[in-house]
């Protein structure tokens, strides 16, 4: 069995200061240099990582030619403008996270806003909100400085290192996720789309896909029909049968969905099903992630026919359809 090695292929794993301690970030030796793919949040024990490893492998700054992201999350995006600012690589990304780097940077109090809004319709009692709001605004240090992005496209081919790699557009986690498949050796470098131990995290937000769930399930398939013999995630350890784990990420989503469907079916707000779903105690950060969690699966079933949502005196409430 091949080590990742073999193919010019690193893996980078940098701390992270949340619940989940660690991202794996790819970095890909060539012939005319070295890319990145994904970056970390921008803290000083992540850079000191990525200097480590530079210095560990005789890498220049300048050796760095290219940098992608997969996707717009500060454990993804977060020090590629500092990485962008040492090397002077360009920094790939979809279009529709390109956007989401702009709408954070220049539109953020809108933005936390219509979030407050969505949520406060849904539910979450007006204190919450107010200590979601002040998590929110902290995360600003973690994506910074801001980095110059140049879009890719599916469906290109790019060379990463010295390897072709196909760009998928896998929508879901994020509008615009990316992940980054070589046919040659049945590599899939996935992001968040596919992790080993965890399902990755679906929300809904505002201004957004409407149906993000839904548009997750489906890049699910996408990736079941590839011939993908090894995934190399963003958390955990790399691992082959994706077909396997891709099966038990749909199973979670299915009892997600039953479980929610039976709370709703005699009326319950979002926030209500959070309570109901997920432990009480959580951080203003797994608050967040376990709201839009639930925002996700009840858009998914108000599409699929089989709740309806009715406001009630300014708040959301989910009803089983009739």
């Amino acid at each position: 069995m091949s080590k990742i090695e073999d193919w010019g292929i690193h893996k980078v794993t940098l701390p992270l200061p949340f619940e989940l301690d660690h991202i794996n970030c790819y970095a890909l030796k060539g012939n005319a240099g070295w890319s990145i793919v994904d970056c970390g949040v921008n803290i000083v024990a992540s850079k000191n990582h990525w200097l480590d490893f530079m210095r560990t492998n005789n890498i220049r700054p300048e050796d760095i030619k290219a940098i992608y992201v997969t996707h717009y999350h500060p454990d993804h995006y977060g020090a590629a403008g500092w990485l962008q600012k040492i090397s002077g690589a360009p920094i790939y990304m979809s279009s529709p996270e390109a956007r989401a780097v702009e709408i954070f940077q220049k539109e953020k109090s809108r933005f936390i806003e219509a979030l407050n809004i969505l949520y406060q319709t849904n539910g979450m009692p007006t204190i919450l909100l107010d200590t979601f709001c002040k998590s929110l605004n902290e995360m600003g240090s973690l994506v910074e400085p801001v980095a110059k992005i140049s879009i890719i496209n599916s469906n290109e081919k790019v060379k990463i290192g010295n390897l072709y790699f196909q760009i998928i557009n896998t929508p879901g986690h994020a509008d615009g996720h990316l992940c980054f498949y070589n046919e040659q050796f049945g590599i899939l470098i996935s992001g968040d789309q596919l992790l080993p131990e965890i399902s990755p995290n679906i929300s809904l937000w505002p201004g957004r896909d409407p149906n993000p769930l839904g548009s997750f399930l489906q890049s699910l398939q996408q990736l079941r029909q590839l011939p993908i013999k090894l995934v190399l995630p963003a958390h955990g350890q790399p691992f082959r049968d994706p077909v396997k784990r891709i099966d038990q990420i749909e199973g979670h989503h299915r009892e997600r969905l039953k479980q929610m469907r039976q709370i709703a079916a005699q009326g319950a707000t979002a926030y209500e099903i959070v309570r109901e779903t997920f432990n009480t105690d959580l951080s203003p950060l797994e608050m967040r992630l376990a709201m839009g969690e639930v925002l996700a699966h009840l858009a998914y079933l108000v599409h699929k026919g089989e709740l309806k949502v009715k406001n009630e005196k300014g708040v959301n409430v989910y009803h089983a359809v009739d």
